[in-house]
């Protein structure tokens, strides 16, 4: 009976310690008596016991526990909330956020109708102008037709109005990142007819009829049973594309455009959402300008056939401006005239516009800085005049053709064209936001706000994406647009809208009216827009004044991006940028510091030449943050500057071991000799030099102090290394100590176990601080110092007795042991 007892009781105790960890092995106590003589008169069957013993946890869990348990978890549940800030969501944090999201909330607050809308409806409508002539003309770069400039000039716009937190920035298209855009295109539509070619080719070898088709719709080449050779080069592969509907072709150039803007914008996106705005600080002002600069040597190129009117091939890859170049001059004999003619005079007018009037300061001040608007003038007329005069049937100009009303349908068929731009796409995607990231701080820094990196990364990024869904290539800051936004005086994004409103109106009514429009007009707009981006060359009479290294990142980059292409370029210029870097942090200035006289300051003894060393003490400084690539130099750095090499010394103290070893064999040999030996005892040699080096008694210096003020962090390699060191100065009695070490490099020494073969006093607050420590153990033998260490208080050697000393709080014991006259030295 007794023994069923107490198996019901420990069951019991094995279970509730299960459901409240709190209680241990306890149990409760109400019921127990009740309890026990229930299992006392329940002998007939295990049936019944299990009965009841899942009666009794019943009663108990729904009486006894559900208290405490509730109070446990409403503990652990109000601490997990106060650990983590994200669980603290409350109306005011969602505001917050919300405002963060959407900085046009806090842009707009203050706004004033009276003052500042007429400012932004003039600045609009200005930069609306910009937006049709530019927005068509660059659409050129993407090898896209001009309507998708104009959708690339109101979807981003748009959209950038509510994410972006720059007041003064023209979103749409910009020329670098176009021709990037169209770099991209090239290379998936040369790709896609190579693959065609190669399957056309096949059928045509094994004698087949064949049909290709794209999206469903074919074009049916009927072939002879006999082989026929085509090259990419032949007449029959221009034939072969050119049955081909052109919209069909322009779908797959679309297709391409649109996949590699949907990739830079969710990179974007991603960047801005991990806080990663940073990373644009690598692309240096040398580098983007360089970049900027050989870029647009390949916008020129791209338009001269154009603003020619010659027919050349289209190449890509490294050392493509040469094959063009070689290509125009070979058929330079077939300019059209009319077409040449047309580009030189809208190159003049587009000048005489540009540089007579808007930057002439005179007719500036009588316009109240408002631009004329020669691009869209230069339009107007070239349309009127190509439609009158019919250079298109009669001249054999080419010119925009069709442009189709409204706004295209919302697509994702680019989808499948993804994996073939995730590389071009990071290149577009930095190289687009850190134009226009340095364009926002420029405008802001000029009208006192702050740009938000990351915010300006997701406003960019949104833009692409969804821009991408409507047809809109990579979209970017325009540094003309906004440099006129800006001068004219616009306030606020309210402006993006009033541009918006003006492309529209394109979009739905103006459109076809521009399909008789020359394409020399727009290469003309074009090239006259670079001279902005080719007045940088002025760049490098600066810099080579004030640093031969930016000076051959420009050019670097600038050959790079000229020679092989953009991305490259970017990519060589980028890692060109970086070297210089790691060069300085490879071998970077170091000296020995010296103390000022009557002062605690330290300074560099190269150049203040007033500075007094201290004695028997280097104080080394190594001028870069530490980690595992520079250590190794670091070390040697710390021997060249202190002249205290460890390893020499070493062999010195055993050298020296030797030698008073000989000598004692050889006093030991005198005294057992019943004659006065002639020579040396040639068991032992003694007073051999080290080396080459004569043998010094001691090596003066017993302290090294490292000045960690230009440590800013550590690695476990650095730990690692700093332990070896210390302990390897410390094996030739020259102690080793950190000055000025911060927080972090504090923390990491304690995590990787530093202070297991270091003792914590090695370890300074300051320079000052470690100079006294190190004057002060010097006075003390070794073997004292460190019995200090691995036994509480006690008494130190003070005539024979021991004194009480205290390193931490008291230094007053250790100055009497210095002045002990008794003390050997």
């Amino acid at each position: 009976m007794d023994g069923d007892v107490s198996v019901a009781d420990d069951e019991i105790r094995l279970i509730a310690p299960e459901l409240y960890p709190c209680l241990g092995n306890e149990t409760p106590t109400d019921d127990t008596g009740q309890r026990n003589t229930t299992f006392e008169q329940s002998q007939e069957s295990d049936k019944t016991k299990a009965a009841l013993k899942k009666l009794s946890k019943k009663k108990h869990s729904s009486a006894a526990y559900p208290p405490r348990r509730n109070a446990i978890l409403k503990k652990s549940v109000e601490k997990l909330k106060s650990s983590l800030n994200c669980c603290n969501c409350t109306r005011t944090s969602l505001c917050a956020y919300l405002k963060r999201l959407f900085p046009f909330t806090s842009i707009l607050n203050g706004y004033s109708a009276l003052y500042d809308l007429p400012c932004d409806i003039i600045a609009g409508l200005t930069v609306g102008i910009m937006h049709i002539p530019q927005g068509m003309a660059y659409a050129l770069l993407t090898q896209l037709p001009p309507v998708y400039g104009l959708y690339t000039s109101f979807f981003p716009v748009l959209i950038y109005f509510f994410f972006g937190t720059s007041k003064h920035i023209s979103v749409g298209t910009f020329a670098v990142v176009c021709l990037m855009v169209g770099a991209v295109v090239d290379k998936g539509h040369v790709a896609w007819q190579r693959q065609e070619l190669q399957g056309a080719i096949h059928d045509i070898n094994t004698g087949h009829n064949l049909t290709h088709s794209i999206e469903g719709e074919g074009v049916e080449v009927v072939t002879t049973p006999l082989p026929i050779n085509i090259s990419e080069g032949s007449p029959g592969f221009d034939q072969f594309f050119r049955t081909r509907p052109l919209s069909e072709l322009d779908t797959i150039k679309v297709g391409y455009a649109m996949a590699v803007t949907f990739c830079v914008g969710i990179l974007q996106v991603f960047l801005g959402f991990m806080r990663m705005g940073f990373l644009t600080t690598f692309l240096s002002d040398p580098l983007i300008s360089g970049f900027t600069t050989g870029a647009a040597v390949h916008v020129f190129s791209s338009q001269i056939k154009s603003a020619f009117g010659v027919k050349i091939q289209r190449y890509s890859g490294p050392l493509k401006l040469l094959f063009s170049y070689h290509d125009f001059f070979s058929n330079i004999s077939k300019t059209n005239l009319v077409t040449m003619t047309t580009t030189i005079v809208a190159i003049i007018f587009l000048v005489a516009i540009r540089e007579g009037i808007n930057n002439n300061k005179t007719f500036k001040q009588k316009f109240k800085g408002i631009p004329v608007p020669g691009e869209l003038i230069a339009l107007i007329i070239g349309t009127i005049l190509s439609h009158h005069f019919g250079l298109h049937q009669h001249f054999d100009v080419e010119v925009i053709g069709h442009i189709p009303k409204g706004f295209p349908a919302a697509s994702l068929t680019f989808v499948k064209f993804l994996p073939d731009v995730i590389g071009e796409s990071f290149a577009i995607c930095f190289t687009a936001f850190a134009i226009s990231f340095a364009i926002s701080k420029i405008l802001a820094d000029k009208h006192n706000y702050i740009v938000d990196p990351n915010q300006e990364l997701i406003a960019h990024g949104v833009s692409n994406v969804f821009g991408s869904m409507c047809s809109s290539f990579c979209s970017a800051a325009s540094l003309s647009r906004s440099m006129v936004q800006d001068g004219v005086g616009g306030k606020t994004q309210i402006v993006s809208l009033i541009s918006s409103v003006l492309v529209v109106i394109v979009l739905l009514a103006l459109g076809p009216m521009f399909e008789a429009l020359p394409n020399s007009i727009l290469a003309a707009i074009i090239i006259v827009s670079l001279k902005g981006l080719f007045l940088q060359f002025l760049e490098l009479k600066r810099l080579w004044k004030i640093s031969k290294v930016d000076y051959t990142v420009w050019l670097v980059t600038f050959f790079a991006t000229v020679l092989l292409d953009v991305d490259l370029g970017l990519l060589i210029g980028l890692i060109y940028n970086l070297v210089p870097i790691l060069l300085r942090t490879q071998e970077p200035y170091s000296c020995l510091l010296g103390r000022l006289p009557n002062t605690d300051i330290y300074v560099d003894s190269k150049v203040y030449r007033e500075a007094i060393p201290i004695p028997g003490i280097k104080i080394f400084k190594f001028e870069a943050p530490l980690y595992f690539a520079n250590m190794e130099n670091f070390r040697s750095a710390l021997i060249k500057s202190t002249q205290v090499n460890p390893h020499y010394l070493k062999k010195l103290k055993d050298q020296m071991r030797e030698t008073d070893m000989a000598l004692r064999h050889h006093e030991v040999c005198m005294a057992t000799s019943d004659a006065w030996p002639e020579g040396r005892c040639e068991s032992h040699e003694h007073g051999r030099p080290l080396g080459g080096q004569p043998i010094r008694p001691n090596c003066e210096t017993f302290a090294i102090i490292i000045d960690g003020s230009a440590i800013q962090y550590v690695d476990s390699v650095t730990v690692r290394v700093l332990k070896d060191i210390v302990l390897e100065y410390r094996d030739v009695d020259v102690e080793v100590y950190l000055g000025e070490c911060k927080a972090p490099v504090r923390v990491m020494l304690d995590k990787s176990g530093f202070y297991h073969h270091v003792y914590r006093r090695n370890v300074c607050a300051t320079i000052q601080h470690a100079v006294q420590v190190a004057q002060k153990s010097a006075a003390m033998s070794r073997e004292t110092l460190a019995s200090t260490f691995t036994m509480a208080p006690e008494d130190f050697l003070k005539d024979g007795e021991f004194v009480r000393l205290d390193l931490e709080t008291s230094l007053e014991s250790v100055d009497k042991i210095i002045t002990n006259e008794n003390l050997p030295h």
